[in-house]
């Protein structure tokens, strides 16, 4: 990465905000850093204390290094940075780590505007699974596909706990050539219990009694049960989607291509096929259903059957007659 005087790290995810310092860092004085660099907090610093840092030479190193941690929480005379900006100190990185930076002011559309930005913002859905699978490849870690959406279904969207996750993952399948949904089961500690994407394959079959033993098989496991509920309703909007685009006349593997990510495509055909077991308004019980469940947990109800009583509810129709499966002693 090719140094730049001025440098802003913008967003809230601490991860990638730390992955993009690292890089910069390591562009702008390498890995010696006792005498050239330094760093400040936005919320314990002036703008003008700020420049007086950068513009004060050091008779140690040539190449300088200002890290301005909680920089959106600066204050003070915002004309003298700006003049920085416009003639910076040779030799000095500065770098602006800043979650929520108010771009209405002046100062920083003019040190956004001359500085190198970064982006820190959270990564969510195809973002997330993307960034997870190319930090697998560049660790030479195998995953099933179904082990990914395991993954992060289990841990969810905190990537400094993904990353931790993968960390032990890499240890776990060193020397092994691929990793199944089963193995990132055990690794993230529900030993050999059934991954949460059968549930999600159930509910989207509209096979009721399979989906009221999956759940009782992870709650037995101690999964919690909103994470359930967002695995039901994530695999029935996915084939709502699927559902709208087939009555449109789109093609199944066009289907596949908008709604699953690229590793997940060999379950477009299950989908289509998942889709042709509803129609639009059992799909709109069923999220009524859902929703209710969501309610009712949240208010502290017995998370197993309200979870149960929403599949019955959801799937009626499909598999009927099916009961909840009775509840272990707990």
């Amino acid at each position: 990465m090719a140094r730049a005087p001025i440098q802003a790290i913008v967003g809230t995810d601490t991860y990638l905000a730390e992955e993009a310092l690292e890089r910069i860092l390591e562009a702008a004085v390498g890995e010696d850093r006792e005498d050239s660099l330094q760093v400040v907090y936005g919320d314990e610093t002036t703008w003008e204390r700020l420049v007086a840092v950068a513009q004060t030479g050091s008779l140690f190193v040539t190449r300088r290094a200002i890290v301005v941690r909680r920089a959106d929480q600066l204050k003070g005379d915002e004309e003298r940075i700006g003049a920085y900006a416009e003639d910076p100190a040779p030799g000095v990185t500065l770098v602006l780590m800043a979650a929520k930076p108010d771009r209405r002011r002046k100062v920083w559309k003019q040190l956004l505007a001359r500085a190198r930005t970064h982006s820190a913002q959270p990564k969510r859905g195809r973002a997330l699974r993307a960034y997870v699978e190319e930090e697998l490849r560049k660790r030479g870690l195998r995953i099933a596909p179904e082990g990914i959406e395991e993954l992060i279904d289990r841990v969810g969207q905190d990537l400094r706990r993904l990353m931790g996750e993968v960390d032990k993952l890499e240890a776990y399948g060193a020397g092994q050539r691929s990793l199944s949904a089963v193995d990132v089961a055990a690794v993230l500690g529900r030993g050999l219990g059934r991954p949460l994407y059968l549930l999600g394959d159930a509910i989207a079959a509209r096979e009721a009694r399979t989906s009221l033993e999956l759940i009782d098989e992870l709650m037995g496991e101690g999964e919690e049960g909103l994470r359930i509920l967002a695995t039901l309703h994530r695999s029935l909007r996915q084939v709502r989607g699927a559902l709208a685009m087939r009555e449109a006349g789109i093609a199944g593997a066009e289907i596949g291509r908008k709604l699953l990510p690229a590793n997940m495509q060999f379950k477009a055909r299950a989908l289509v096929d998942a889709s042709r077991r509803w129609a639009d308004a059992d799909l709109q019980e069923a999220f009524v259903a859902l929703g209710r469940a969501d309610r009712s947990i949240k208010r502290g109800a017995d998370a197993e059957t309200t979870l149960a009583v929403a599949v019955v509810a959801a799937c009626r129709g499909g598999e009927g007659g099916a009961k909840p499966s009775p509840r272990r002693g707990r």
